[in-house]
Parts: C-alpha cells; structure tokens; sequence
C-alpha cells in the first residue's frame, strides 16, 4: 500500500491546481490533510506527519500518515508516506497520534481505527524507524487495546496518543470520552511497549462531549493541557465554531496523573483552527495546526484541484504574566522581501502604494486614541474583502470574510456561521499592533505580543490582492509590508 500511494502521488502531484495553494504553509502534493501527526525533531531536521488522503480530496477514505521534513519550518520536502493501513487493527484508518524520538531511534505512536457493522474499536499502536523514512509497526501492535480501557471508557472514541518522556518515565494521553463526560486518559511506561492506565488526567461534564488531539507541555511557570473539543460550549464571544481548540493552564500532579488546571480557554479565535499539536524543544515549545475545520465546505475539493487542507505557519509558545502568548517562528522573516513603510494619519479609506499582494506580512501599529473604528481589508478586488476591525465604541476585535469571493457552508450548531468572529480586545495604551500573514488563501492575524490570535481562510478571485485601510475618526499609522517568497 506504500508503494502504491507514494507511485500515485509521483504520478498525478503534478496535474493539482495551485490557484489557493499557499506560498509558504504547508499543504500536501495531492489528496486530503487534515491533523498534524508526530510533530517532531530527529536527525538535524523538523519532521512533520498528518492524516492523509492520497486518492482524493475529501477524508472519504482510511488514513495513512504523510510525512515531510524541513530545516526552518518553512521549507518542507516532502518524504514518502510514512504508514498506511495495512494491518487488522488499522484497517479503516491510521489515525493521529505523536513522536518521540529516543536515542537514535524515531517512534511513532498512533490510533489504529477498525469500523465494522456499525462498530467501530480505536486501539494505540507503535512503529518505528531508524532512518526517519521507512517505519516498522511493532510487531505486539496494539500496544494499547480494549482490554486495558477502565470501565466506562469509550471504545469506539479513544484516541490521539500524545507521548512525552519526564523524570525516566513515558507518559501517554489519549482523549475520549464516557456517559456525560469528555475527558483524557492517562498511560504510563518504563519502556514505551508495556503501557499501564494510571488515571483521569483531566475530565468535565460540561467541556463538550469528546476531546481529541491532546497535548501537554512544561512552559516552565506554569504547564499547559491542550485539547479539541467538539461541541465546547459557547460564551458571549468564545467557542463559537462547533469544533474548537482548548488549552487550559496549570500543574501536572505526577503521583496523583491528574492535572490541576485553570480556566478553559480557546487557542485561536478565527474560523479555521483545529487538531493543535506542541512540539517540545526545551526552551522552544513549537505548535502547528491544521488550518480548517469540520463541518465545512472544502473549497479547493469542491472545485476540482486535487487537493485540499493545509497546516498554520508554525508558532512559538510562552506565557508571560499568566498569559499565553503565540508567535510566528522566527524564520519565515528570512523569506520576507521588497519592503515598504508607509506613515500617514489616516481618516477615511485608503490604499497605498506598494501595499498589496496576496502572500504578504504586514504589520500595522496603529495609534487609534482618536478613532472609533480602524480596519484593514485584505484579499480586496470589486465587491470583495476580507475585514479586520477594532471598534472601540465596543472594544471587540472582528474577524470577517462574509464578503470573500467563495462562501465556505457551516455546520448548522455553529454560532459563527462560518463568517465572523468577534472577541473583546483593549490595546495598551490604544495602540493597536497586528501582524496579517496573508497566503493566497488564508489569514493569521497576531495582536500585541501575541495574546489574541486570529486564524482563518478566505477564497477569492485571481488578482484580489488590494490591502484598505479604513478609519473612523483620525488614525496615525505605521505600516510595514513585506512579500514572502519561498522558492
């Protein structure tokens, strides 16, 4: 199965259209990606594996892992597929899971999923490599099965293995759920192949009805506990897509497997973030993200290009003051080009010269103490736009693309309805600082030193590349605009 998918993609990669391919996110050479799988360090390299479709552009079909590896985490090449499924207990889909990498050897850890007759048995599997390329899977796969599920457990949902080495013990996280509940279970070995239940590291009632893409790592103040959850429950501004992004901060009690932890919050509050996955560098703690959601339409899918989905420009993770904050790794600057500033005191709408383009960073200081509202519009053509607004009159920042050129569907339980978010946001001092990544069809917006994100698609037409600027009131601006060419 491995040879023929990776003959397959050799074959037809080329005959996909790039039209709202991005210029430096990842996505894969044809098919369906959607979770990021055993984000990694291993021999000199970032490695990268996702759920993956080579056969066709919808997830109608078992899982394999692709796989691809950088230097910079934005350059990718992409490797052969790393597993397919080939074996009883994966047979309906290799999916997600993590890496870790012990000694010289790369092991992966992953959710065989079996559906049959309308049931449907999830177990945790194991392969490994010592090359980074061809992987073995263990020959007492599962490692983790029915049997060593605690009564109440769901079978049938019981996923996403997140593996991690502290103080000489492995310890895995698995999300699932039971009668009322979500929660994640926690394993723990001496040897990464005999795996115990130790406990609930963490459950609620009323957190949604399943976690999956568990991750926790040490941010050194504090901890963090990420999950997706579907069917989170909405506030007054937050979770307002029926699958979301969660992260809680805390404390991980080792003797107890329990992790104490602080209010849930959400990751990302755009349109198109989901199955996070951290990365552990030690003083680096690096998270990617599939950049889409469920429930929705798959525009590229839809349209015939032979491929669909793709992951967030990789972030760095640190807390300051309690809060977490994310920012782009810093190596996408060495691929920025042809800079332009731009200050003006800006009242009304304009655009300025040099300041367009369709694969751009952009980052705007934007002094709004005598304004109302200030926007910037992206994607810009006749009749389309994609808008970031602070109003201040109701000290919100929004997100809308309910004006881009292609409409994206929604799942009907979404309070979003696939088109705006909102959430309260207070500048320091009233000076707003964003950073917009746009990438032929996507938007990640940075606020201040990154405590608010904002990570979305938006399709339009060829050559909507116009960048507005809006102002309510008198706006002083700085604007610095950059093109970003990865070649």
């Amino acid at each position: 199965m491995l040879e023929e998918a990776d003959r397959y993609i050799a074959e037809n990669a080329s005959k996909t259209d790039p039209m709202y391919r991005g210029e430096y996110h990842f996505t894969p050479p044809i098919g369906w990606i959607n979770d990021p799988n055993g984000f990694t360090y291993f021999q000199g390299e970032y490695h990268i594996f996702y759920q993956y479709n080579p056969y066709g552009s919808t997830n109608a079909a078992p899982m394999f892992w692709g796989h691809a590896k950088s230097k910079d985490l934005i350059r990718w090449t992409h490797l052969p597929v790393a597993l397919a499924p080939d074996r009883s207990y994966d047979a309906d889909g290799c999916w997600s899971g993590s890496a870790i990498v012990v000694g010289e050897r790369l092991y992966l850890f992953y959710t065989g999923n079996y559906d049959r007759d309308g049931v449907r048995v999830q177990t945790q599997n194991m392969a490994y490599s010592d090359d980074g390329i061809h992987f073995t899977k263990y020959e007492n796969n599962p490692v983790i099965g029915p049997e060593q599920l605690p009564e109440g457990t769901s079978a049938a949902d019981f996923r996403d293995p997140y593996v991690w080495e502290q103080d000489g013990k492995y310890y895995m996280l698995i999300g699932t759920m039971e009668t009322g509940a979500a929660k994640v279970q926690l394993y723990e070995s001496d040897d990464l192949f005999g795996w115990r239940y130790k406990s609930d590291f963490l459950r609620s009632e009323e957190a949604g009805y399943c976690w999956e893409c568990p991750n926790y790592v040490d941010l050194g103040e504090t901890e963090l506990f990420a999950f997706s959850a579907v069917d989170f429950p909405a506030g007054d501004y937050t979770f307002h897509n029926y699958n979301s992004s969660v992260y809680a901060l805390g404390g991980f009690d080792r003797e107890s497997g329990t992790m104490k932890a602080g209010p849930f919050l959400e990751m990302d509050a755009g349109l198109d973030f989901y199955a996070e996955q951290i990365l552990d560098r030690g003083e680096q703690k690096i998270m990617t993200a599939w950049m889409n959601m469920w429930g929705r339409s798959y525009v590229t899918s839809q349209l015939g290009h032979g491929w669909s989905g793709s992951l967030i420009l990789p972030r760095l993770l640190s807390v300051k003051d309690g809060t977490l904050l994310q920012k782009p790794v810093p190596a996408i600057a060495e691929y920025y080009k042809n800079e332009v500033r731009i200050e003006d005191r800006l009242s009304g709408t304009k655009e300025y010269e040099g300041v367009s383009g369709s694969a751009v960073h952009l980052k705007v200081t934007a002094d709004v103490s005598a304004s109302d509202v200030f926007s910037v519009s992206v994607f810009c053509a006749d009749g389309v736009h994609t808008d970031i607004t602070y109003d201040k009159t109701k000290g919100t920042i929004s997100f809308d693309r309910s004006k881009s050129g292609i409409a994206v569907s929604y799942d009907r339980r979404e309070r979003s309805k696939a088109r705006v978010r909102s959430m309260p946001y207070a500048p320091e001092n009233d000076t707003l600082v964003l950073e917009i990544f746009l990438d032929r069809s996507s938007v990640e917006v940075f606020f201040g030193e990154g405590e608010l994100t904002m990570t979305s698609l938006s399709y339009n037409p060829v050559g909507a590349d116009g960048i507005r600027f809006s102002s309510v009131g008198e706006t002083a601006l700085v604007i610095e605009k950059q093109d970003i060419i990865v070649g």
